[in-house]
């Protein structure tokens, strides 16, 4: 939800921006720490008219990719045209409630030095996070969360776009469980389907996976050394044990894998991808297939570092 509602503001914000809007997810090159020390690949997606970068996942190196956006926006702008120099870039910051005040600090000093080339639109959860001299400088808008009977209604409506049946009791159960949240609440839909169609009373409605595999992706993609793979597994058993059926989890950790990858590895995800896609059992007993998996996408994504770093 938060996405959309920043792309709604993008697109009321550029004129043109319906026409143009293609978003590409790549690795950015960002300066490290010290002139000598080697460039930082930070995960960004962008258009020709915006940049979005997600602080939750990348709170460790959120101050670089950062501080190169920033620099980099200044000096087109020092080069553009005084004609064209309405078409202002567009920061997209993600989960800024979850960084460092530093980081926030830094923010905050962009909002006052760059306001003439770039324009930053925040999400956050909790604006009480949030540091005083950024809630200063910005205009806050708080998105209200939908009733139970609007979440019923849109669960409903997407049932019959996709043309499945929706039992209106199952529906309520769904946006009941959801807390109004919802995106929670069609990402449950979503599994609630791949895991059992039609659906049966009393089935169960496993909500909050899409964030473990966020949580779990950026930690593989930060450092993807052997150890890495125990902690895996746990999140994994844990997702199957709660009904999370395995081929959406294998879909969306290729997702999220893919955003982070260099463009030269990709085609290989995309074979491991199919491979395992075709062999994946149902239930928990598709943990070592999903582990599999993994390992082998950690495996291509050590040797994709460690050719970029030489």
């Amino acid at each position: 939800m938060k996405n959309s509602v920043n792309i709604i503001l993008c697109k009321d914000f550029i004129e043109y921006f319906l026409r143009v809007f293609q978003v590409s997810h790549y690795l950015k090159s960002c300066n490290g720490q010290g002139s000598a020390s080697a460039p930082i690949l930070v995960p960004v997606s962008s258009s020709n008219h915006h940049v979005e970068l997600n602080m939750r996942s990348q709170s460790k190196n959120a101050r670089y990719a950062l501080m190169t956006l920033a620099n980099e926006m200044s000096d087109k702008r020092k080069i553009t045209e005084p004609v064209v120099r309405k078409n202002f870039k567009v920061i997209l910051l993600y989960g800024v409630d979850k960084v460092s005040e530093n980081n926030q600090r830094l923010i905050k000093w962009i909002l006052d030095s760059s306001s003439d080339a770039c324009k930053i639109i925040m999400t956050c959860q909790d604006e009480s996070n949030l540091v005083d001299s950024i809630k200063s400088r910005c205009k806050l808008i708080t998105i209200g969360v939908p009733s139970t009977r609007e979440i019923v209604d849109i669960l409903t409506y997407i049932s019959k776009r996709e043309s499945f049946d929706l039992p209106a009791t199952f529906a309520t159960t769904i946006a009941s469980q959801s807390r109004q949240n919802l995106r929670e609440a069609i990402l449950a839909l979503e599994a609630c389907k791949t895991k059992n169609y039609p659906f049966i009373d009393g089935q169960a409605i496993p909500l909050g996976w899409e964030e473990v595999l966020e949580e779990l992706s950026a930690e593989i993609l930060d450092d993807p050394a052997p150890k890495r793979l125990f902690l895996a597994r746990g999140k994994l058993q844990k997702l199957l044990v709660e009904f999370v059926p395995p081929k959406l989890i294998l879909q969306k950790l290729v997702e999220l894998f893919l955003k982070g990858i260099h463009t030269s590895v990709k085609r290989e995800v995309y074979y491991w991808h199919a491979y395992y896609d075709k062999r994946l059992p149902v239930g928990a007993s598709a943990l070592l297939k999903l582990e599999e998996f993994v390992a082998k996408f950690m495996s291509i994504h050590r040797k994709s570092l460690s050719v970029g770093s030489q």
